[in-house]
């Protein structure tokens, strides 16, 4: 139900979600224009410092991106010294993806830096207000993925209806 502003709770919600990330762009434009890296590359070398070795259809799968979006990315970060690709010894067409020492410490110098700041915005609220917060921001990231992924599967099906690859 509106509120007397004419807002709805959704619309109250996405208000609160802009202010959040307006606090948070100094933080991640400072860290971009040091590394040169993009949100997107950051997640892919996040997954990579989760679990070296991926293949692109594994990144595409993870980022929630098609194909060609990872093998744009994966050149751009190769050229930056941040990763590099190993054809497998299983199946000579299988490349995996490993970070190299740049990309291991982009990677450890932007979770670090985020969570300190992180912190800052956490500073002065009560355990429960935490704990409601970090529940409420799980449920809604495991939303928005679930929606990505139908999203992206609807992509892949008309790329495929195309011959797309």
């Amino acid at each position: 139900m509106p509120d007397p502003s004419g807002n709805t709770p959704v619309d109250d919600a996405i208000q609160s979600i802009f202010h959040v990330s307006a606090l948070l762009d100094f933080m991640r434009l400072q860290f971009w224009d040091s590394q040169q890296l993009t949100v997107t590359q950051l997640r892919l070398l996040g997954f990579l410092k989760e679990e070296e070795g991926l293949s692109n259809a594994e990144l595409a799968d993870r980022l929630l991106v098609t194909r060609p979006s990872v093998s744009a990315l994966l050149d751009r970060l190769e050229r930056g010294g941040f990763i590099r690709r190993e054809t497998s010894l299983r199946d000579r067409r299988g490349i995996h993806i490993y970070l190299e020492d740049r990309g291991h410490r982009a990677v450890d110098y932007a979770r670090q830096d985020a969570r300190e700041f992180a912190r800052t915005l956490f500073r002065g609220l009560d355990d429960a207000t935490v704990a409601q917060i970090g529940c409420a921001f799980e449920t809604l990231a495991a939303n928005g993925r679930k929606q990505r992924a139908l999203d992206l599967a609807a992509l892949r099906a008309c790329e495929d209806e195309q011959g797309i690859e």
